[in-house]
């Protein structure tokens, strides 16, 4: 294996990469480019249960949004908030600290925000507290048991949305 560090936040290797800790893994794969030995990743080995930190994410709708030429910028601010979604697809967002953990300045992550939204991929909710909540598009990623339930709750959101 490589320089992983299995302590602290970060260090950079001896190829000059950023190596980040990944501590709820014990066991993971890196991954090296053959051609230059550069270190191209570490990916943690899962357990069989899926536990917690899953969501489903459709295939088709995948496609639909690769044809949608969303900004780069957007893409990263939509895989952040895929991995963030809460049962029944429920985000409550800090755009401060998003902007932090994914290395973005504040307001791309407002603009990026704000044009998901303005594709329905998600939706604004209530405030809670500071944050800002949305609800994730159940048609394109969902997390939960009772993806139905959402999908009818998702749509008295888009029909408010409609009457505004």
């Amino acid at each position: 294996m490589s320089d992983f560090v299995k302590g602290g936040n970060e260090k950079i290797s001896e190829n000059d990469e950023k190596i980040f800790h990944l501590p709820k893994y014990k066991k993971f794969i890196t991954l090296i480019d053959e051609e230059t030995g550069k270190t191209v990743g570490h990916f943690p080995l899962q357990s069989k249960n899926l536990g917690k930190g899953w969501v489903a994410v459709y295939q088709i709708m995948a496609v639909l949004l690769a044809r949608l030429k969303l900004t780069n910028e957007q893409y990263r601010v939509f895989l952040a908030l895929i991995g963030k979604i809460d049962f029944d697809n429920y985000l409550t967002i800090n755009q401060t600290a998003l902007a932090e953990e994914i290395d973005m300045k504040q307001p791309h992550i407002a603009r990026a925000i704000k044009n998901l939204c303005e594709r329905n991929i998600i939706i604004e909710g209530p405030r809670a507290g500071l944050n800002k909540t949305y609800r994730f598009n159940p048609y394109i990623a969902h997390k939960g048991s009772e993806r139905e339930k959402t999908i009818v709750e998702f749509e008295k959101l888009l029909e408010e949305k409609r009457k505004k």
